[in-house]
């Protein structure tokens, strides 16, 4: 069974299926913190609170550096960062993996009335929601030319956004005390939903690697929450920083590592144990 699984395995979305189950069966395989690097836009953190800070974090570890921008707190992460304006006149720029300006912006935000407070890519194009509206917005990559793809709750309710590139599928969740996060396939249609017991969200940001939803909440600490797709608890991680975190991305342009990979083939082997010593 094990073996016809791995060879028919070809989507990420199947992969990170089998991972997650074979995390599951196999604890000593859960990294402490995020496998891959997330990249958190964190709010007032520099420059006596008026300068963004753009974390990276991995594992355990944490680094930052100034945007030397006030607002950009939307992410979208796709080999490079470029960070998008809250509101309307805000502007983000655009920086290397870790952290050093690159050429490219602004990316300022033209839309009247708006707040975006997360982003995401698929490399082609980035994607947020304005949280006034309700609507999950198409954008280029340079952030311009926005276009309405749907709008999943209405007005004040929907803050935060990601997305699985294999399937287009987004996951989205609210901010304001509710604990709904949702999974809507790129038109919007509703896939799953659960609730994180998370109330008062900041951020969402799907792992490729491995597959696992990644969150904070709006308490002004610095803690991350990690879930499956389906919404089981995992682990939680705290940091000690200055600021507030809002908008969070992975690398969406990533394939699963050989350790990754080394991890599940374990996982699978003790799931094959299991069923056959039961």
């Amino acid at each position: 069974m094990g073996e016809t699984l791995i060879m028919k395995t070809a989507s990420p979305s199947r992969f990170n299926s089998l991972l997650l189950a074979s995390l599951a069966m196999c604890s000593s395989a859960l990294a402490v913190g995020p496998t891959s690097t997330l990249y958190i836009m964190n709010y007032g953190e520099f420059a006596g609170g008026n300068e963004v800070g753009l974390d990276r974090v991995q594992g355990a570890g944490e680094a930052g550096s100034t945007t030397g921008n006030n607002l950009d707190i939307c992410p979208a992460v796709w080999g490079d960062v470029r960070t998008m304006g809250y509101a309307d006149t805000n502007s983000g720029s655009r920086f290397d993996l870790v952290g050093s300006p690159l050429v490219g912006g602004p990316y300022t935000n033209n839309i009247p009335n708006s707040q975006l407070h997360d982003g995401t890519t698929d490399g082609t194009y980035n994607y947020s929601v304005n949280y006034t509206t309700g609507d999950v917005l198409q954008f280029d990559r340079n952030w311009a030319n926005p276009t309405v793809l749907f709008n999943p709750l209405g007005p004040n309710t929907t803050g935060y956004i990601t997305m699985n590139v294999a399937d287009g599928s987004f996951w989205l969740s609210q901010f304001g005390g509710s604990d709904l996060v949702e999974h809507r396939t790129h038109a919007g249609a509703l896939i799953s939903s659960f609730n994180s017991g998370v109330f008062n969200e900041v951020g969402l940001a799907l792992d490729p690697v491995d597959g696992t939803l990644w969150m904070s909440v709006f308490d002004g600490g610095h803690t991350l929450y990690q879930f499956s797709q389906g919404g089981a608890f995992l682990q939680t991680q705290s940091f000690n920083l200055n600021g507030t975190w809002y908008g969070m991305e992975f690398n969406t342009n990533v394939t699963p590592e050989p350790a990754t990979m080394s991890a599940l083939l374990l996982g699978i082997a003790a799931i094959a144990k299991r069923k056959k010593a039961g």
